[in-house]
């Protein structure tokens, strides 16, 4: 399978081909010949048949480098695209492998054997900062809690 830059290669050398054909004719009065030919026979429409393909040569140049100027612009996008990922890939942090955690206050320890908040681990090894909120079954306990609280000190006093 031929890649696109191949392709355009191939175009490029056809038509070089029929440009250098076209200049070759002139040269040696071939198409003069051509003219008087068409001329004495004129059913062959050979006259028209030679305009209809010098247009044809012309069209494909102008197509064939239009295509190039599509290729070098996707080529220079997908140059970018691919820094760009580079660059995205150079800002991740990833965790692998086992996190040691305490069962009891889930702690972490870090590389070093200490041991340290599971929030101040993610924030070192991630680029990442907690924000501070609640579930909604924590929160429905929390105000349970408090109502439950209130009640007491209520009839405390």
């Amino acid at each position: 399978m031929l890649h696109l830059s191949d392709k355009i290669l191939k175009e490029m050398i056809i038509i070089g081909v029929l440009v250098a054909a076209f200049l070759l004719f002139s040269t040696f009065d071939v198409l003069e010949s051509i003219v008087n030919f068409s001329q004495q026979h004129e059913i062959y429409e050979i006259d028209e048949l030679l305009s209809t393909l010098i247009v044809f040569a012309l069209c494909m140049l102008v197509l064939s480098c239009r295509r190039v100027r599509e290729v070098n612009a996707a080529r220079l996008r997908a140059e970018t695209k691919s820094h760009e990922l580079q660059q995205a890939l150079g800002e991740i942090k990833t965790l692998q492998g086992v996190i040691p955690a305490c069962c009891y206050c889930n702690k972490i320890r870090d590389e070093k054997g200490t041991w340290s908040d599971l929030q101040a681990y993610i924030n070192d090894h991630l680029d990442a900062e907690f924000s501070q909120g609640a579930c909604p079954d924590c929160f429905d306990l929390r105000i349970k809690e408090l109502k439950e609280a209130e009640a007491l000190s209520h009839t405390a006093s």
